[in-house]
């Protein structure tokens, strides 16, 4: 079966494993009724093998444990801690946080992010990124996604709400939520043509929203 990369920092663990098609009824078959039911409402078939993946990865690792819900909606195993998930076409990634919510987002860099920078990067942040470099590009993208990912608020502005900047060698990034703007410290882990982006810190508020 295919490999699984483990990275520890911090209070974070990453578990990274190569998709592959051939072994789609092998993850197929790990799935749970709940998780199958989920399955058979995907159509695009690209789509259906990143998620029977990904739910392999996390029973490979942690049994028949479920997925829960805290009370803001963020995933969590019990006996665990905070889980998060994020696939791209080759790799599916689980991060794991028994100390505080975690983030995660895979990206394969692509030209693709340089086209799309006006839409999600703001002039500040163009001071730590380059806009015609797809790889800067497409770590910009995935800090953002990281991001999104620990907020209880949808329909995030990445331009306005999602906003990310360097502190020497450490990139941060602030987020809007519910109660107010608060800070991460982010990490950014390269494989081959593959970025992974995670929060190592709890978040910190910077600015709490009037009632």
């Amino acid at each position: 079966m295919s490999t699984i990369s483990i990275i520890n920092l911090n209070a974070v663990s990453i578990y990274l494993m190569e998709i592959d098609f051939s072994h789609f009824e092998t993850y197929k078959s790990s799935l749970n009724e709940t998780e199958k039911s989920r399955l058979n409402s995907i159509k695009h078939p690209e789509k259906k093998l990143e998620f029977a993946a990904s739910r392999y990865l996390k029973h490979d690792l942690f049994g028949e444990a479920n997925i829960e819900y805290d009370s803001t909606g963020a995933p969590e195993i019990k006996d665990v801690g905070f889980i998060s998930l994020s696939h791209c076409s080759s790799h599916v990634v689980l991060a794991t946080c028994a100390e505080h919510l975690i983030g995660v987002d895979i990206e394969e860099v692509r030209e693709k992010a340089v086209h799309l920078a006006p839409k999600f990067m703001t002039q500040d942040e163009s001071l730590f990124f380059d806009s015609k470099d797809q790889k800067d590009m497409s770590t910009l993208w995935s800090l953002k996604e990281c991001l999104y990912k620990l907020s209880d608020r949808k329909k995030l502005i990445f331009k306005e709400d999602i906003l990310v900047s360097k502190r020497r060698d450490q990139f941060v990034g602030t987020i809007k939520k519910t109660t107010g703007i608060y800070e991460y410290e982010l990490h950014v882990e390269n494989f081959k043509n593959i970025l992974i982006t995670f929060n190592l810190s709890k978040g910190k508020l910077l600015h709490e929203h009037s009632a």
